[in-house]
């Protein structure tokens, strides 16, 4: 009985771990993607950039951060 005791507490430890751990990576990635995703969306309503519509979110952002990048040094995105 402890041995099953002890497995739930290392169960419930690494949910909660795994939990903190999402948390911690994905909420400031998510902070950091939204003005991509905004601009994004703009320019899909005028039929720019329709190839973006589906990408993953880690490809979304390295592709916010040409775009900070180029609205940084004042120049047109590549992607």
């Amino acid at each position: 009985m402890v041995f099953f005791s002890f497995m739930l507490k290392i169960l419930v430890f690494a949910l909660c771990v795994g939990v903190g751990l999402s948390v911690l990576v994905f909420v400031p990635l998510t902070l950091y993607v939204i003005p991509y995703a905004l601009w994004i969306g703009a320019q899909n309503t005028r039929g720019r950039h329709l190839d973006k519509k589906k990408e993953s979110v880690f490809r979304a952002a390295r592709n916010a951060t040409k775009l900070y990048s180029a609205w940084i040094h004042r120049r047109e995105p590549t992607f």
